[in-house]
């Protein structure tokens, strides 16, 4: 590292996202907890990190970003504007910084223009990283290196599975794995609720109901065969599965899952727009 770096990665903001992300990377043993450092405005999750994990936290963004070699920006889109000119002031091509972003819809493109020929990699992870269960997608900004790519991987590996793909993708996975997680959860909670409903233990229905999930999906991994007779390897002409399956396809399940997709794809294109109209 550069003379001014003390610190590998500096995590700007640990919420559900960052902290998954913090949680992971010590838990995997990729970086030592001396090699972190973080910020954040809710002092409550600073004190809940420094803490679990005895790393140091810093007393502002600028702090962060001066003392780090790699600055991870895990904040809520609509909160980026503060530290978009933050790096504006303290970042250039010279002083050997690369910008780790994990902001939803914020393209590699956005820092670029705030702060010059800075290398910025755009990351959308998800947080199932907190049990090293993640799935990330990376994208290389117009200056970052083979070397940042590199170090981005391997920290994103750290937490789970990795993809590179071309940054023109991002929104797409953002709505997929970024946001997946999410509707996994809901149609576990109804298939809960419906056990509930009819008599099993809250307990025992989420058991079931998870770990069938949970349990289909290593199939789906592991398994050569399309999805489609996946589906069919369930079924039994006239049996509980086909009537359930009908009812799904009656109510048009894929048009409602589509239309919630492209929903949240929409938004993901909109995200930046709408803080570069704020900011101006």
């Amino acid at each position: 590292m550069s003379k001014g770096n003390i610190f590998k990665v500096g995590i700007i903001g640990v919420g559900n996202m960052g902290g998954a992300l913090l949680s992971g990377i010590i838990n995997s043993n990729f970086l030592k907890s001396d090699e972190i450092s973080i910020f954040d405005i809710d002092s409550e999750k600073i004190k809940k990190y420094t803490g679990l994990f005895n790393i140091k936290s810093l007393k502002s963004i600028k702090e962060i970003i001066i003392s780090s070699r790699y600055i991870l920006i895990a904040v809520k889109p609509q909160n980026i504007n503060e530290i978009a000119a933050v790096i504006k002031n303290s970042v250039n091509n010279k002083n050997k910084k690369t910008i780790l972003s994990i902001a939803a819809g914020l393209s590699t493109g956005f820092f670029e223009r705030n702060a010059g020929d800075i290398p910025v990699i755009r990351i959308m992870p998800n947080i199932p990283a907190l049990y090293r269960k993640g799935i990330a997608a990376v994208s290389a900004g117009k200056f970052a290196t083979e070397d940042d790519i590199n170090f981005s991987m391997k920290l994103m590996q750290s937490v789970g599975e990795t993809i590179l793909i071309e940054e023109k993708y991002q929104n797409v996975v953002t709505a997929v794995s970024g946001s997946g997680p999410a509707y996994f959860f809901l149609f576990c909670k109804y298939m809960i609720d419906f056990a509930v409903e009819h008599g099993l233990d809250y307990d025992t229905a989420k058991k079931m109901a998870v770990l069938t999930m949970t349990g289909a999906g290593e199939v789906l991994i592991n398994s050569d065969n399309p999805v489609d007779e996946l589906i069919k390897s369930v079924v039994s002409p006239g049996g509980t599965t086909e009537k359930a399956l009908n009812k799904f396809k009656d109510k048009n399940l894929k048009e409602i899952f589509f239309e919630a997709l492209g929903a949240a794809l929409s938004r993901s294109i909109e995200l930046e727009s709408i803080i570069l109209k704020n900011n101006n």
